[in-house]
This record gives structure tokens, sequence and C-alpha cells, in this order.
């Protein structure tokens, strides 16, 4: 019996402090998310962006993803959402003449915050007739439905925006 303690004692710090590291290295995983690009929408006229910088949209229902998004008017009917297992990730960027190159180059969810990493390189073809009308270049794709508070946006390494969680009542 006075072995046991005796063993008891000189572990409980090394243990303690091992429960303690493995804790740790739980709380700063990352995970990796696979992520699937949603075509054949359009950006609703009625959709709230911000005028001179990117706006990160995060639809996790159905009624909240049409007032962004609508159906294309295409031949090709649009890729389809489960939002009992999907979020759908909307990037929208500002309007210009020249449509930059977007693609998204990592999703992850690190202490609850979902970041969503994307490359935008500037179009440099040249053109016989350069576009006079200014379209809205967006992104969009649909992650596994996951638990995070913050949706963090960074372009080309560069955090643009951080969107917190509405407040559910």
């Amino acid at each position: 019996m006075v072995l046991i303690t005796s063993v008891s004692r000189r572990l409980r710090t090394p243990l303690f402090l091992l429960i303690s590291l493995f804790i740790t290295v739980l709380t700063f995983a990352q995970v990796n998310l696979t992520y699937r690009l949603l075509n054949g929408y359009t950006l609703s006229s009625e959709a709230s962006v911000n005028k001179n910088k990117p706006t990160v949209f995060v639809l996790g229902e159905t009624e909240a993803f049409e007032k962004v998004f609508n159906p294309a008017v295409t031949t090709k009917r649009p890729d389809a959402l489960n939002f009992t297992k999907e979020t759908a990730i909307g990037i929208v960027l500002p309007p210009t003449t020249k449509p930059p190159k977007l693609s998204i180059s990592k999703v992850f969810v690190q202490d609850s915050v979902l970041t969503v990493r994307y490359i935008r390189l500037a179009d440099t073809t040249l053109t016989q007739h350069p576009q006079s009308i200014a379209t809205q270049p967006f992104l969009l794709i649909a992650v596994p439905k996951h638990n995070f508070l913050k949706t963090k946006l960074v372009e080309n390494g560069k955090v643009v925006q951080i969107l917190k969680r509405p407040e559910e009542d």
C-alpha cells in the first residue's frame, strides 16, 4: 500500500503535465475543411455588400441564401446545397471593369474561427474591347456544417474581414 502511494505521488505531476499538454494541443488544433465551389448563381441586387472592400457571407439556411444569391439564367442547373449538412460561404468583391481571377487556397477551423483563405490575381489579359460595365466578382463555396463563432476572410495573406456569428434569440 505504501508503494502504491509513493508511486502515485511521483507520477501525479508528470501525469498532470502530460494531460495539460494534450488538452493544449487539442485546443490549438487546426481542422481543414473540404469545400466545393458552387456554380450557377448570381449575386442578388438586394444583397448588402461593402462598397470598397470584400464582403463575406456565411449562410446556413435556405431563406438567407436566397436573399443574397439567385440562380443564374442559364441552361445549366445551379449546384444544389443541403443546408442540413452544409453551410454556404460567399465572398463578394467590389465592382470592377477588370474582373480578377479568384481561387480558394484553404478553408479551416481553429479555435472556433472559420478561416477562408483565397488568392486574388489581377486579370492581365489584353482584350480588343475593354469592358465598360462593372461586374461584381464573387466566389461561392459550400463547407460541411461546423460550429464556429467567427469567420475570418484572408485575401493574399492579409486579413480583410472578420465576421462574428449573429446572436441567436
